[in-house]
């Protein structure tokens, strides 16, 4: 087989997957929302009495205080990415950071109404590679450079109203509305050539995904005894609009020896105008019940459990599945005194992809991960400041190229954010 053929059916493969990886579609727990809530791990469904409620459970909001109070949260995060072995028996490594406002809600009463507006960001990244190897490749190649330059943009920003009502002491109901939009950018350059000039591979890829939808959330929250707070909320984001725009171009050449013939170099070349599309991406039913236990005045337990349910649909380079996927999360707070409290949780971010196989082809990444947060709270009489961080972590398989072994990858992220809230 000549091995510019398989050079490129390689860089294609690459192609395809710098392409179709943009973001974290593989996990739903990119990014922990809110001020309350991100110290507490997520674990926030049967609390929410805060604007963050509006993200989590709408329907706690109907118990927030206050003639009108607001919170913002500004979070910084960094995630690593370690591919074993993936290119001659080098690992790939990616990194990606971020500074982002993070959270934003104001709550405001209406007669027995309380009505919202929240601004959320679930998940954003900036993901890069930027690696170089040198390898023997062959007679026909000898000592090969190879280089990888890789950048993945991903945004997904939520905004919209909310309201909430108590119905009795003891039960209320609320919905957010939100706008949901997403976009991304990848852009692949990636270059083999051999140290006499004679032989090269070249690629250059881009995509970029503009996506517009809603996502309705509806809660409901039940107080069965004094200490104890049961929440239940449904959602699903539902895509309005999509526009897929994609490119790829190559270029290949081998110098090509048998005993002392030097063969004339094989040349191919591709040049793709840019095409685009509107198939539009699916997202899950998410379902999540929360319990909350406040033992006294200075402590709250509280634990979630989310399910998001299995699906598939069509994508630019064929059917995309996804597993169904159960989260939780564990979390507490404690007021030392009436102007310091803490905060802490654990929680999962679990791969919705199925496991890999070692006898399979084109196959999704599929990492666990696990992590905790913790926070520090100080309040004045109508202020509070938050100052915690999060970290998480993973291992898993992966299958960077279509038809490559599985290889093993780790995963982590932290994330530090501080966070303010009002209320008048």
């Amino acid at each position: 087989m000549i091995r510019t053929k398989t050079q490129v059916a390689v860089l294609l493969a690459v192609t395809t997957f710098a392409a179709t990886s943009w973001g974290d579609e593989f996990h739903y727990n990119n990014i922990l929302v809110g001020d309350r809530a991100s110290g507490m791990g997520g674990a926030y469904t049967a609390v929410s009495d805060d604007p963050g409620g509006m993200y989590y459970n709408p329907a706690g909001i109907a118990y927030s205080t206050g003639k009108n109070l607001s919170a913002s949260v500004n979070a910084y995060s960094v995630s690593n990415k370690t591919y074993k072995g993936v290119f001659a028996g080098q690992d790939w490594t990616r990194t990606s950071s971020t500074l982002l406002p993070n959270f934003f809600g104001i709550i405001q009463p209406v007669g027995k109404i309380k009505l919202g507006f929240s601004y959320a960001v679930p998940d954003s990244n900036q993901e890069d590679q930027d690696q170089s190897f040198t390898y023997d490749n062959g007679a026909s190649w000898g000592n090969t450079t190879h280089v990888i330059n890789f950048n993945n943009k991903n945004d997904v920003n939520l905004f919209g109203p909310s309201a909430a009502i108590q119905l009795s002491d003891s039960f209320s109901v609320g919905a957010t509305l939100y706008a949901h939009t997403r976009n991304t950018e990848a852009i692949l350059n990636w270059v083999q050539q051999s140290d006499d000039g004679k032989s090269h591979n070249w690629v250059n890829s881009y995509r970029e995904t503009n996506e517009l939808g809603v996502k309705p959330i509806v809660g409901i929250m039940w107080s069965p005894a004094e200490k104890i707070s049961l929440g239940l909320t449904v959602s699903k984001t539902v895509i309005l609009r999509s526009e897929i725009l994609d490119q790829a171009n190559q270029s290949a050449a081998e110098n090509q020896t048998s005993g002392a013939t030097n063969n004339a170099n094989i040349v191919l070349q591709t040049n793709k105008s840019l095409n685009t599309t509107s198939q539009k991406r699916s997202y899950p039913y998410q379902v999540t019940a929360g319990v909350a236990f406040f033992p006294n005045s200075s402590l709250l337990i509280s634990g979630d459990l989310s399910y998001y349910s299995a699906y598939d649909y069509e994508w630019v380079d064929g059917l995309t599945k996804r597993t169904s996927v159960i989260n939780g999360a564990l979390g507490a707070e404690y007021y030392i005194n009436k102007n310091w409290a803490v905060r802490g949780g654990l929680f999962t971010d679990i791969a919705n992809t199925p496991d890999l196989v070692s006898d399979g082809t084109y196959q999704l990444e599929h990492i666990d991960m696990y992590g905790g947060s913790m926070t520090v709270s100080h309040f004045t009489k109508n202020t509070s400041i938050s100052c915690g961080g999060s970290y998480k972590f993973g291992n898993g398989k992966s299958q960077i190229m279509p038809t490559s072994p599985v290889q093993d990858v780790t995963a982590n992220n932290w994330t530090l954010f501080i966070s303010s809230s009002y209320t008048y």
